[in-house]
């Protein structure tokens, strides 16, 4: 009788892995993990390889319809069990010899399992690692920054649209003296947002990370600053504006189903499509995101998405125009936002949304 032997090619552990997920087999995904560590892969390439990589996978899935937000939702806490079975199979030697890394999500971002892959790898750099999960407030991350005193904060995000929390994040750790080194899809596949909100570095994923803070401990881990800084957040107009789409949210949101969908106007918020009032709500924290850096590449990117993705009682491809529309209209004190809008794909003045 023979057997087979489990796969150690990451590419084919991968598949193997999302397979599970997609099953929602977690005994199987632990299985998978585990069974490639005890063929000899290490437990770096099972964490960022076959979980982190299929966790990528299963986010393109999301966004082009083939997953529902359930299956992700399953998929993610499958993952996060793989990341503490693989951590107690093999676990981090206990060191500190390079420093002290806190690892944290911006305030608002409830997707801590890039960041708790992080902090896996970092340990395993020999970084003494502190992760203080998903979601901390600026505010409250300062008052421990003073107390715990680590050499660096790692933040980590998912959503552009979280890019005004991250600044605020970056000047609390500043004014504490803590650089910072930002990670995520949110500060864009090259870290150009990283370096409009203020911060010390980018990298693209754990092992990017653990290789610049190895280099240069103390950064800054920009490599070249002309090349990655884009938009001014410091400066007045921007935050203006930002902080006028924050403070009307609610009402922009009402103000532009009810140009679309006429029948839930002059009724109460409940009137409007959940499905709808969260697409619309998206659509009004990406602009102020753009608004805030001062990129029409974000919001574009967002408004490309959003007119791609149907999503019963949501913002259909076909509204996407007049609700780019309304919102020029009711935001007309706004010029800088009024310019993003106009020239935003799909809109009145724009290109055309299609999918490249």
């Amino acid at each position: 009788m023979t057997t087979t032997s489990p796969p150690t090619d990451p590419v084919a552990l991968r598949a193997a892995y999302l397979e599970r997920l997609a099953a929602s087999d977690e005994p199987g995904a632990v299985a998978v993990a585990l069974g490639a560590l005890d063929a000899g892969v290490d437990a770096e390439t099972v964490l960022l390889d076959v979980v982190a990589g299929a966790q990528r996978e299963v986010g393109d899935l999301w966004a082009a319809g083939e997953w529902t937000v359930v299956q992700e939702h399953v998929a993610t806490h499958i993952s996060e069990r793989v990341v503490a079975a693989v951590a107690q199979r093999a676990p981090a030697p206990a060191s500190s010899a390079l420093g002290k890394v806190a690892v944290a999500c911006l305030d608002g971002e409830w997707h801590g399992l890039p960041a708790r892959l992080l902090a896996e790898v970092l340990a395993r750099h020999g970084w003494a690692v502190e992760f203080l999960g998903a979601s901390v407030p600026a505010a409250q991350l300062a008052t421990h920054l003073h107390r715990a005193g680590p050499d660096v904060v790692a933040i980590s995000s998912s959503l552009p649209s979280r890019l005004p929390a991250a600044r605020r994040m970056v000047e609390a750790c500043h004014a504490t003296g803590t650089p910072v080194l930002a990670g995520g899809a949110a500060f864009g596949e090259d870290g150009r947002w990283a370096r409009a909100v203020g911060a010390d570095g980018w990298a693209p994923d754990g092992r990017a990370a653990a290789a610049m803070l190895a280099a240069d401990p103390d950064g800054p881990w920009f490599a070249d600053e002309a090349a990655t800084a884009t938009g001014t957040p410091g400066d007045v107009p921007a935050r203006e504006e930002q902080a006028v789409l924050h403070a009307r949210r609610a009402e922009l949101v009402r103000h532009v189903a009810a140009a679309l969908r006429p029948e839930t106007a002059g009724g109460p918020v409940g009137t409007v499509p959940d499905e709808l009032a969260d697409d619309l709500g998206h659509l009004v924290d990406f602009l102020a995101a753009a608004v805030f850096v001062d990129d029409p590449g974000l919001f574009d990117g967002f408004v490309r998405w959003v007119g791609t993705v149907t999503i019963p009682d949501g913002l259909r491809t076909g509204e996407v125009a007049a609700a780019l529309d309304a919102l020029a209209a009711a935001l007309a004190d706004s010029p800088r936002t009024v310019r993003l809008l106009r020239s935003a794909p799909g809109a009145h003045g724009g290109q055309p949304a299609t999918v490249g």
